[in-house]
């Protein structure tokens, strides 16, 4: 139907100004808001004699007119359905359908814009003016008829974004109505997949089970909340099957419509599996595993899982242990457990091992993690945190010391002291047992039982502790009279009565003594270790240090490597015990030993060296001749890991590019392939530079930079975009207008024996903001052998435009350039922007798709397309004569 046709106004401002330019405007800016959205322009609206101007271009494509304009009588022609408006800059005489209207203000060009005045554009296309003094807003307002069908909208997309398994996992999105003007509001429908909705019941939905999207005049995306329902009024979960609605509602009187449902999408939480509250306690007084009592909470699901395994893990040792350590612990050092479909607790064995293969004691800080097996892959298997500590307290013995106090060669040289149990109604004596340790790697309770009355020395229960000198006849358990210059431990049996009888308890070892003579023998100074080849063995190795000041009952040194994983103190009685292929000898020639290991040195635990693992080095001093005490061992050395010198690589591939318009970091991102071998690599550092400070920029420039942006080895290549508080190398914001090179430095691990390794320098960049396009001009048309070919004049600016295209247009047909962006790529002619004004053959398509025929009238239009650099706001042309085949 035909608009009311409002009268034209005399002026858009009660108080008359004087001629302004842009740079003179008020402090406030003007903004036109047309239908709730604020229109935007290349060049900001300005006050010209109290008539507020806006670009030509701009105001007649928001109200999606098509536009002429003739550039010889600098006329401008638009049409919007039964309405033509012909307005001629510098003329205060317009044309409304042939009627003539006057106006205060012509169109004129300002800085090289066509400008027209806003109010009369508006309102001679039927639309309702208002202005605010205050704030300087312009509202444009197209009525609203009444009884007038909205439409639906169409591409309803649902998506499942998060896993926190109710509507924050749903996000929905959807093309808006063409025309919103019609339009109050969206609501966004969720209903259960199997179920359809029509539009009375999607009006009948009350507010609470649904979603409202306000109209902004772009495609909404909608992030659904937790307290989200379906339109049943059900809170939406994971596991269920939806399908999505949209409800255009019409404003006032307006029929609303309901868009196609979406497609089924269900919701799947994707947390990780975890075993959870590991909890260990004591539960016994045996002295071994069946004193530990270990529940957890199973798996939620456990339908991949064929087990569990719990492992018993030294407290000083805990938080090294992972899940590929625990992949790697043999069976006979953990305890498996048959999944019930319950949590689980369970009491370990008697035999029960830690997961250095130690039986479990008491005395000793524990740690306990359980492992749910995956049946199919071990890489799927799940560890536990650790529990909290628990040292398994026992009703024996404690403080157990053992000392060398005389030299007769037999029993009364060792003395033996321990604090007695805290308990005594149960225990009838203890029992001193001397355990040779060449014939007994470990002792056990079942042992320590079988012992011979001769061979053990028994102690009553007075008194809170004992401290006793053995007897020249004390024996050891296997009935040996004690001697000097042989390796014993000592253990304590107490021997339970009672109701308790045949339940002792054995105590754990003493530390390892040999009974010696007391002559002096010093221990080796000055101990130092460094890397000094790349052989990935023992010759990597050079170890240092300074003899003991007197070595008259010396015999040799004893260098013994000590790999750290396994031991967090090493003690004389553990270097006593190492095998003599487990260290290497030195001699007492000369005051110091600088000596490089061999390829077949190996480590006291029997492995060869190599790189990677972390060593100490101790020496030992061996006695000789008539020297009858035990050997001396060296303080440790610092640690090191062997590592190659040149095992670190710079990166490759190095790219960067303005990717976003915030003026700071975020504009700029950084590409770059890894290095192939990544293994002595900790972190990668980018750096900025800013080149107007470096002509060039070195390894000990990068090496002492204090802002960069860290990466991690994660993958085989980066590509990062910076975060706005991003600073270049002097420490100075990244920003717009400055030109940078950047640079990414590989840092080596801790120990890592080479320098860090510079990359070549990326090529030069300077970030800019976007910047509008330009459109084209002079578009004409010539007929050539029945080629229809198109010239036009190029964009004044280029630099941001991606290509051009060419529209055939039936000369009746409105034509704008949400129109032209999208006309599929059938049914125009691209073409690359190449410095020069070009003449292309036109596509052999109209926008519609109809092939070109005679008989038909045209015009021609050509759309300036941005790329990265530019911003797409209209860079549709004037249109061509309009002309026929």
């Amino acid at each position: 139907m035909k608009k009311l046709w409002i009268s034209i106004v005399v002026g858009l401002l009660i108080v008359p100004l004087l001629f302004q330019a842009p740079a003179k405007a008020a402090v406030t800016p003007i903004r036109i808001i047309i239908d709730g959205v604020q229109l935007s322009t290349e060049q900001p609206p300005v006050m010209v004699n109290g008539r507020t101007m806006v670009p030509l271009r701009a105001i007649f494509e928001a109200f999606n007119a098509a536009i002429k304009w003739d550039q010889k009588t600098q006329t401008v022609t638009a049409v919007q359905e039964d309405t033509t408006v012909i307005l001629k800059i510098g003329s205060k005489t317009a044309t409304i359908n042939n009627r003539s209207v006057s106006l205060d203000v012509p169109g004129q060009n300002l800085k090289g814009r066509t400008m027209v005045p806003t109010r009369f554009v508006s309102e001679a296309l039927g639309r309702e003016v208002g202005w605010n003094q205050t704030t300087k807003v312009v509202t444009v307002t197209t009525p609203v008829p009444a009884g007038v069908n909205t439409a639906p909208v169409s591409g309803v997309t649902t998506q499942d974004i998060s896993d926190f398994g109710d509507g924050r996992d749903l996000q929905i999105s959807f093309n808006r109505v063409a025309d919103e003007s019609l339009v109050d509001h969206y609501r966004v429908l969720i209903v259960k997949a199997g179920n359809s909705l029509d539009l009375s019941s999607a009006l009948a939905i009350p507010a609470s089970n649904y979603s409202s999207v306000m109209v902004t005049g772009a495609n909404p995306v909608v992030k659904l909340t937790a307290a989200s329902r379906t339109a049943d009024g059900e809170v939406l979960k994971s596991s269920q099957g939806y399908i999505a609605y949209v409800l255009t509602v019409g404003k006032g009187s307006n029929i609303s419509a309901l868009s196609g449902s979406s497609s089924t999408l269900t919701l799947t939480n994707n947390i990780a599996p975890v075993i959870s509250n590991v909890q260990v306690t004591d539960n016994g007084d045996y002295g071994d595993g069946r004193d530990l009592s270990v529940s957890f909470n199973k798996l939620a699901d456990e339908t991949k899982i064929s087990s569990y395994r719990i492992f018993v893990v030294k407290a000083a040792n805990y938080s090294a242990f992972n899940l590929a350590k625990a992949n790697s612990v043999v069976s006979a050092y953990y305890t498996q457990v048959t999944k019930t479909g319950a949590n689980l607790t369970q009491i370990l064995s008697s035999g029960a091992r830690d997961t250095d293969g130690a039986l479990i004691q008491t005395g000793v800080s524990y740690r306990v993690f359980a492992m749910a097996v995956d049946s199919s892959n071990t890489a799927n298997n799940v560890l536990s945190a650790a529990s909290s500590p628990v040292t398994l307290s026992s009703i024996g013995i404690s403080s157990l010391y053992v000392t060398d106090v005389n030299d007769y060669n037999d029993g009364r040289d060792l003395k033996v002291s321990f604090t007695h149990a805290a308990d005594e109604t149960y225990i009838s004596q203890y029992r001193i047992l001397v355990v040779p340790t060449s014939y007994y790697s470990s002792y056990s309770l079942s042992e320590a039982n079988n012992v011979s009355g001769a061979n053990y020395t028994a102690v009553s229960t007075s008194g809170s502790s004992t401290s006793l000198v053995l007897t020249s006849s004390t024996r050891d358990v296997r009935g040996t009279l004690l001697k000097s210059g042989i390796n014993y431990k000592v253990y304590i049996l107490s021997i339970r009565s009672g109701g308790n009888a045949g339940s002792n308890i054995l105590s754990p070892a003493s530390a390892e003594i040999t009974l010696w003579n007391d002559f002096s023998m010093s221990a080796a100074t000055n101990l130092s270790v460094t890397d000094v080849n790349d052989y990935g063995d023992g010759r990597d190795l050079r170890v240092s240090f300074t003899h003991a000041s007197d070595e008259t009952y010396v015999s040799q040194y004893r260098i013994l490597v000590v790999p750290t994983s396994y031991y967090s103190s090493f003690s004389l009685s553990d270097a006593n015990n190492v095998s003599s292929a487990n260290y290497s000898s030195v001699g007492t020639s000369g005051s110091t030993t600088s000596q490089v290991l061999t390829s077949s040195a190996r480590d006291v635990r029997g492995n060869l060296l190599k790189n990677e693992i972390s060593y100490r080095v101790y020496v030992l001093s061996i006695g000789s001749g008539s020297y009858a005490g035990s050997g001396v061992l060296s303080s440790a050395s610092s640690v090191i890991t062997l590592l190659n010198s040149s095992s670190v690589s710079a990166v490759s591939g190095l790219a960067v590019s303005d990717v976003t318009d915030f003026g700071d970091g975020r504009d700029l991102k950084v590409s770059f392939t890894h290095a192939s071998d990544e293994t002595y690599i900790r972190e990668y550092r980018i750096l900025v530079v800013p080149t107007s400070y470096y002509s060039s920029f070195s390894l000990s420039d990068a090496n002492n930079v204090s802002t960069y942006t860290s990466a991690g080895t994660s993958g085989n290549s980066t590509s990062i975009i910076l975060d706005a508080s991003a600073r270049d190398v002097r420490g100075t914001t990244i920003k717009d207008g400055i030109s940078y090179k950047v640079y990414v430095l590989s840092v080596g691990i801790a120990n890592y024996a080479g320098p860090n390794v510079l990359s070549g320098e990326s090529s030069v960049i300077t970030l800019a903001g976007k910047t509008p396009l330009t459109s084209v001009t002079n578009v004409t048309y010539s007929v050539d052998k029945g080629n229809l070919l198109i010239g036009f004049t190029k964009s004044s600016n280029e630099a941001n435009i991606l290509e051009y295209r060419v529209y055939v247009v039936p000369s009746k047909q409105g034509f704008g350039a949400a129109d032209a962006l999208g006309v599929p790529a059938s049914q125009y002619k691209a073409v690359a922007p190449n410095g020069s004004n070009p003449t292309v053959a036109a596509a052999a398509r109209d926008v519609n798709g109809n092939a070109i025929a005679s008989g038909i009238k045209y015009k021609v239009y050509v759309l300036a397309v941005a790329n990265n650099y530019g911003v797409q706001n209209g860079g549709l042309s004037d249109s061509s004569e309009e002309f026929e085949l």
